[in-house]
């Protein structure tokens, strides 16, 4: 599903410094976004959860993420969609990396890096504060879904 290999090479020679990941989760046909703090970078905005690859593989990463900010225990990863590159105050150039997961039933723990969660329908994603890349990746995930 991800050759590690050609994303790390391919990010390196397009001067990529940071891997990311980012988590749809699906239930019920529906797709977790979590809402970053408001005293954080793009406080405020609905997203995907994710975060940093450390050293571990980023299917590794994508667990251990949804699972730290949200508290959902991952059960199996079903695909990769479409990321994007963006870039924060403190990392110049990152590439996200997008995998749909489905977890074990439970209920949504936020750390405190969000202070929201919502359950969206790909409808409603012209309504939520969102970036563009955002929205697009997001109604990429709807579409992964749906085939």
């Amino acid at each position: 599903m991800l050759d590690e290999n050609v994303i790390r090479d391919r990010a390196a020679k397009e001067g990529i410094t940071h891997i990311s990941t980012g988590i749809a989760v699906i239930r019920d046909n529906k797709i977790l976004l979590v809402r970053r703090s408001i005293d954080d970078f793009l406080g405020g905005y609905y997203e995907l959860p994710g975060g940093g690859v450390d050293d571990e593989t980023i299917e590794e990463a994508a667990m251990r993420e949804v699972k730290e900010e949200t508290g959902l225990v991952p059960s199996k990863v079903i695909t990769t969609f479409e990321g994007f590159d963006y870039s924060t105050d403190k990392k110049p150039k990152v590439r996200q990396i997008n995998l749909l997961i489905e977890t074990k039933p439970g209920e949504v723990k936020l750390s405190s890096e969000h202070d929201k969660f919502l359950w969206a329908k790909e409808e409603d994603l012209n309504d939520i504060k969102m970036t563009k890349s955002m929205v697009n990746c997001t109604k990429d995930a709807f579409n992964k879904i749906a085939s």
